[in-house]
């Protein structure tokens, strides 16, 4: 390996001297070099401006990111999950206001999770809003009862005409 070296070596000697005349000593441009260098320096800081400028307009154009597939995956199942619930207690709902007799809109309100519980306090409410057995509810003093749509034959029977007259106009499809 030496013996190939010292021969490249002496070989580049040799073309060396062959490509220098005589009486010149072979200096280098130093003031080319550092042009060339400048030269190249530019080409590349141009480049890196170009690139960090694309760089920055992606970034402003992006905005914000897409959720991945598996976040987009766990919110579809959390939706689904609180709509099978919304479902459930809609149904046990039903199933408990049928049950107790209560409204559907009252058995809504009550906080009961399960079954059990539910009916426990629609049962309760009913006891308070439905009393059991005892006298007929009496109307409150003072109201006067609505009687049905009288007969032709009890508003003939007025004696004021006055009232008659009335009660002729507010029944005028019996007397067609």
């Amino acid at each position: 390996m030496e013996n190939a070296t010292q021969e490249q070596a002496e070989q580049q000697a040799q073309d060396g001297q062959q490509t220098q005349e005589p009486g010149e000593a072979q200096e280098k441009d130093y003031k080319a070099l550092y042009e060339e260098a400048v030269k190249e320096s530019r080409k590349w800081e141009k480049r890196s401006k170009d690139n960090l400028a694309q760089l920055n307009d992606l970034k402003d154009s992006k905005g914000k990111p897409d959720p991945t597939i598996e976040e987009r995956i766990a919110a579809l199942e959390k939706e689904n999950g609180d709509l099978k619930a919304a479902s459930a207690r809609a149904a046990l709902v039903d199933s408990v206001a049928k049950a107790t007799g209560l409204d559907r809109a009252i058995v809504a309100t009550l906080s009961g999770a399960d079954e059990d519980a539910l009916t426990e306090q629609a049962e309760a409410i009913a006891a308070i809003a439905k009393p059991r057995g005892g006298a007929p509810s009496v109307p409150e003093a003072g109201i006067k009862q609505k009687p049905g749509k009288p007969s032709k034959k009890e508003i003939l029977g007025i004696e004021d005409k006055k009232e008659r007259m009335a009660a002729i106009a507010a029944n005028i499809d019996l007397f067609k």
